[in-house]
């Protein structure tokens, strides 16, 4: 049996205002042009459904305890690398910094699973994608290592999972 194996994982930022863009119906030419930034995200980021917040209200015919989902709920989390050459516009780590190290950038995160960053979006591929917006970065510097910057993302309320691209 053939198993998914890291580092096939791409993540796209879409940002709110794209023209054309629906959740519901995702589209792989839309992915084409968004910011694929998977290769500045530092590994361990948090991107997924939580537990659900649930109503826990029993009838009178109920012989036990019950709960009913009432809201999805999501989160996430990105350590970015920063880019040392101040020079350098072009790199994912600098567009991830341009994009983000203001707040309140609002968008969805794209999350492809089973195909390298390389991997053009494709009709018929299955996405997670969560809606956004973006709270203060926080820089991380050490000691030693790179330096990298950790972006807190609010949830919108809109979590679509295992959707299938279209054109």
């Amino acid at each position: 049996m053939a198993k998914m194996m890291s580092p096939k994982t791409t993540l796209w930022w879409v940002p709110a205002n794209t023209v054309g863009w629906n959740p519901d119906a995702p589209s792989a030419a839309k992915l084409t042009a968004a910011l694929n930034v998977s290769t500045a995200v530092v590994s361990g980021y948090t991107l997924n459904p939580t537990d659900s917040d649930t109503d826990d209200s029993t009838s009178i015919a109920d012989g036990a305890n019950s709960q009913t989902p009432t809201f999805g709920n999501y989160e996430g989390n990105m350590t970015f690398f920063r880019e040392g050459d101040s020079a350098n516009t072009t790199s994912d780590a600098a567009k991830a910094w341009a994009f983000f190290k203001a707040p309140d950038a609002e968008g969805y995160w794209v999350r492809r699973v089973g195909f390298r960053h390389t991997v053009a979006a494709a009709a018929g591929q299955e996405v997670d994608i969560f809606h956004f917006s973006s709270d203060v970065p926080q820089d991380v510097v050490g000691d030693s290592g790179p330096i990298q910057f950790t972006v807190p993302f609010l949830p919108q309320g809109k979590m679509v999972l295992s959707k299938t691209l279209v054109v």
